[in-house]
């Protein structure tokens, strides 16, 4: 049985956390999870301080007790208009920031469990409103693509810094 379970850059866990790894035909598709780490530390800090900006939940996912997986997302206030970084210029947005399952651990269907597992939490808008939560992949990773579109999201027509944009609509 796979459970999520919410991380911070200074649990005791981060060697393990940062030590999973992807297939090599995956470099470019995923960062490494210690700058993933360092992003929500960075985010939350500020936002903890300002109560303004971007907010970002990482976390591990683990079978059997074993770490074989990490997952984070964000929430975000609109962007400038005219800003071809944001995914979405008009509102607060939720996006599926990162996910990673350890290369010895993929095609077991743990990915797409992982999404649903987050998604679940991110439909229940625990940070504020949204109509979408947003994903961006590269073109050619397929298994992102399948993934997200397995649980209900879809690409919008946009591309931005070389990634294709999808997204979910929340209820």
């Amino acid at each position: 049985m796979l459970t999520m379970k919410k991380i911070s850059i200074l649990d005791d866990n981060m060697k393990e956390c940062i030590a999973l790894d992807f297939l090599p035909e995956q470099t470019g598709f995923v960062a490494d999870n210690s700058i993933s780490l360092a992003e929500a530390y960075d985010a939350n800090k500020a936002y903890a301080e300002t109560g303004k900006g971007d907010i970002a939940v990482p976390f591990a996912a683990y079978e059997n007790g074993k770490m074989v997986g990490f997952a984070m997302y964000g929430y975000f206030p609109p962007g400038d208009e005219g800003d071809e970084d944001t995914y979405c210029t008009k509102e607060h947005h939720y996006y599926f920031w990162r996910l990673l399952v350890d290369k010895n651990h993929q095609r077991k269907g743990i990915g797409r469990e992982m999404v649903f597992q987050v998604m679940e939490e991110i439909k229940s808008k625990p940070w504020g409103e949204a109509t979408y939560c947003y994903v961006s992949y590269e073109p050619t990773n397929i298994g992102s693509k399948t993934t997200f579109a397995s649980y209900g999201y879809e690409e919008d027509g946009r591309v931005i810094d070389g990634e294709v944009v999808a997204r979910y609509k929340l209820q």
